[in-house]
């Protein structure tokens, strides 16, 4: 996946980059995606940073003394599509850039760009840092906020030879000097309000970079991320190497649940949800599934049993919503009405399907995060199932058709069949029949 992908900009959007562990390639990285669309990039940097680094743009401009911007900065825009700006490289060889309040008047409000990128922190060789008292260096006028961290540092002992600023770390979250850092760890700094997310300006969308991840800290990153994902201020954790040929790997954003637990069970001659299921009923073993598979929110939607099914989910993770309608679509839309402003996708769960595995969830979770479509369906020996998950992108779609089954063939483009090694997928209980024959498969 393109880095552009994963952090869906739009024109006009100021973006910077702080933190430690990689963020002027990531910032070079993203100027040279959105360039290859065509788009209008400035880069620039409201602190120093090496002269080599300029390599990464096709055209520069130094603004000298003067700081003005000159006439022909529109042309060398259309003409290369990316331009670095900065004032003067100094006697070190350093690149000296722009003031935060000068980009503020100057930059951000300048007609001829569609994005405007800005390295917005200092950390020299380190993976991770801590602020200085005068750092970071953000401009008012960004909208996008992408602190980085590089994941080399995991493992690594909390000293200055491996972090920026490792003592100001130790005092905000206690973390011992010396002592390796974690993933919880690093994800205490990335939240603590004086250390990654300080400097923030109001109402800035924050995109942290986990950046150098590979086959073996993919876990720890993925924790990294749940962790993240429980502020409010974070909207989506992108994981990524950015020198690799593909640089991210995953994008992990909210994900909820819905179960449809409200259908009046016509065929089956008593409530569904209500049925025996190993040690509990049918509702409460779904929703026990679902506790382990990293959902941020699980809407059960009830109908006619809501006092009964409120019994057996009272002490689960699980909010209740009413359809007493019973009809399937209006479920799923009533869910995702609840899930609107705080979720980003929806695993859609029947409600009479008691085999649900938690590895199936996960797994179309993680399709969702590696780009793979925005219908996720699992299937097994070619044969589709359940649950599936839908993209925010195409809920008001849902809002629009008459049966899930009309999404999937109007937005087939958008599928990706994940195929399980699970024959759970395919079977829910809507008669006596079905659940017999349930019940001796699962017991099987």
């Amino acid at each position: 996946m393109r880095f552009a992908d994963a952090v869906q900009l739009a024109p006009g959007d100021v973006v910077a980059f702080i933190g430690a562990g990689g963020k002027t390639r990531a910032m070079f990285r993203l100027a040279e995606d959105l360039a290859a669309e065509g788009w209008r990039v400035i880069t620039t940097s409201t602190t120093p940073m090496s002269g080599d680094e300029l390599r990464h743009a096709p055209q520069r401009i130094g603004l000298g003394t003067r700081m003005r911007l000159p006439a022909s900065i529109g042309a060398e825009l259309e003409r290369h599509r990316h331009l670095f700006v900065f004032t003067r490289v100094d006697s070190s060889g350093r690149v000296r850039g722009t003031r935060p309040n000068w980009l503020d008047d100057n930059l951000a409000t300048f007609e001829h760009h569609d994005v405007l990128l800005v390295e917005a922190d200092i950390s020299g060789p380190t993976a991770l840092k801590a602020p200085a008292p005068d750092e970071p260096s953000v401009p008012e006028s960004t909208t996008v906020t992408i602190p980085v961290v590089g994941l080399d540092v995991l493992g690594q002992p909390l000293t200055d030879e491996h972090v920026y600023g490792s003592e100001r770390i130790h005092r905000q979250i206690g973390h011992p000097l010396r002592a390796p850092l974690t993933a919880e760890a690093i994800a205490a700094v990335l939240l603590n309000p004086s250390l990654g997310l300080k400097g923030m300006p109001r109402g800035t969308r924050v995109l942290p970079l986990l950046n150098k991840v590979t086959p073996d800290r993919l876990p720890d990153a993925r924790r990294i991320a749940r962790l993240l994902l429980t502020d409010h201020m974070i909207e989506r954790v992108v994981l990524g190497a950015m020198l690799d040929d593909d640089p991210v790997k995953a994008v992990y954003r909210r994900v909820g649940a819905v179960v449809l637990a409200a259908g009046r069970s016509t065929r089956m001659g008593q409530p569904k949800v209500m049925l025996p299921w190993r040690d509990s009923t049918v509702i409460r073993h779904i929703c026990r599934q679902l506790e382990p598979a990293d959902l941020d929110d699980v809407i059960v939607v009830v109908g006619e049993q809501a006092a009964a099914v409120a019994e057996q989910t009272r002490d689960l993770h699980v909010r209740l919503a009413e359809n007493y309608e019973g009809e399937m679509m209006e479920s799923v839309r009533v869910g995702l009405s609840i899930l609107w402003h705080t979720c980003d996708a929806a695993v859609i769960v029947l409600g009479d399907q008691p085999m649900l595995e938690t590895h199936v969830v996960r797994g179309l979770i993680e399709a969702h995060a590696q780009g793979r479509g925005r219908l996720i369906v699992p299937s097994h020996e070619n044969q589709r199932g359940h649950p599936i998950l839908i993209d925010r992108s195409l809920w008001e779609a849902v809002f629009q058709l008459p049966t899930l089954r009309d999404l999937l063939h109007e937005h087939e483009a958008a599928i990706h069949h994940l195929e399980v090694d699970t024959p759970s997928i395919l079977h829910d209980i809507d008669t006596p029949e079905d659940y017999e024959a349930a019940r001796r498969l699962f017991e099987g």
